[in-house]
């Protein structure tokens, strides 16, 4: 029964995550929990510590990783959010995903509530937990905020934050308020040697207030240093900032440290549902993504690549399986840490250290399909 330790993150000035290469005007909601993880080594490195000693454990033969993450994902007061799983039929029934007039609706949700989770986990269908496909329809269980993108238990509402339970009287209302919005900033940048000037917009998620992005840590060693350790980072990260734009205020953040909370272990052989960005190995596949049990969603993670020695570059791209997928579990640790250093034919181009990927699972027990 893996335990987790919760962290919020409750951002000032907005968060730039660039989600399609070098389309400045476009930015995630979430953070995935490969960028979380070279974050906490970039400042881990900036701090003065040795990043070998730190990756050593996820990268021996055997692998036995002090500690596992998640990704980041929204929350609203005392909800926490998690990613819709990726195959629907665990969690509603044929009558359900047939029904025309739920298909567009369905589409639409990104994240659902801790709540809903937990009765997936216990295997119940989430049928009669939906809100009104209708918005002139009466609330029953379900309830939906940001305009169908995030769904909760209509319990949960007196969870979130005062300024939304305003309209918990009209619970149909909540289908309109934001938990976030993202947009766009208008920036200008500057020619050195000619000194024209050219404008640009970049995007920027900013989050209402008491809202933000939560993820968790599951330690697997809670003996030695890494719990302070974690701790040191993520307080020097907090006013540096996570994504891009940093020096334009984008990604500072203040962070709530919470009580842990546990969630059912997905056994070796059954089917789990990953919290995490999963880069499998190649003893692990194809069985960890076998059609009988899996059901998932490959993302092309690739982006720049930030050092201290050399000019920022690409980094190597890197498939990995999105958080919220459906995976058939082989072992206790699952995934890899895989280095997507740029690689030149010529030895005196070559990149002076690894650049580090996180790919390892932390899978949940879900249900089996009806």
């Amino acid at each position: 029964m893996p335990t987790l330790k919760p962290y919020k993150l409750n951002f000032k000035g907005g968060l730039h995550l660039g989600t399609r290469g070098i389309n400045l005007a476009e930015s995630a909601e979430f953070i995935p929990s490969d960028t979380l993880f070279s974050a906490l080594l970039d400042v881990w490195n900036r701090l003065g510590k040795d990043v070998d000693d730190f990756v050593a454990p996820y990268i021996a033969t055997s692998p036995t990783p002090p500690f596992l993450l998640t990704s980041a994902f929204p929350f609203a007061g005392g909800v926490r959010f998690y990613p819709m799983p990726a195959d629907l039929n665990r969690i509603f029934s044929s009558k359900i995903l047939d029904d025309k007039d739920w298909r567009k609706s369905l589409r639409k949700i990104r994240y659902f509530s801790e709540g809903l989770l937990r009765k997936a986990l216990a295997g119940n269908a989430l049928d009669l937990d939906l809100f009104p496909s209708k918005r002139t329809s009466k609330v029953e269980n379900g309830v939906a905020l940001q305009k169908g993108q995030v769904w909760l238990l209509e319990d949960e509402v007196k969870l979130l934050p005062k300024h939304l339970q305003r309209e918990k009287k009209f619970l149909k209302a909540l289908y309109y308020l934001d938990l976030w919005k993202n947009g766009e900033v208008p920036r200008v940048t500057i020619d050195r040697i000619a000194q024209s000037s050219t404008l640009y917009h970049a995007g920027r998620v900013s989050f209402a207030e008491e809202c933000g992005l939560w993820f968790g840590v599951e330690w697997l060693d809670e003996n030695g240093t890494y719990p302070a350790d974690f701790s040191h980072c993520l307080n020097a990260l907090q006013d540096e900032g996570l994504g891009g734009e940093r020096s334009s205020g984008y990604g500072a953040f203040d962070y709530d440290e919470g009580e842990d909370f546990s969630l059912l272990s997905a056994k070796s052989g059954k089917a789990g549902y990953t919290l995490s960005r999963y880069h499998p190995t190649k003893a692990e596949l194809p069985d960890a993504l076998s059609e009988k049990s899996a059901a998932y969603k490959l993302v092309n993670v690739g982006g720049w690549l930030h050092t201290h020695e050399r000019a920022d570059q690409r980094r190597r791209k890197l498939w990995m399986v999105e958080a919220g997928s459906i995976i058939q579990v082989s072992g206790e640790v699952q995934g890899s840490l895989t280095d997507t250093k740029p690689e030149y034919k010529s030895e005196a181009e070559a990149f002076p250290h690894p650049v580090w990927r996180y790919g390892f699972a932390l899978p949940i027990k879900f249900a089996e399909v009806k």
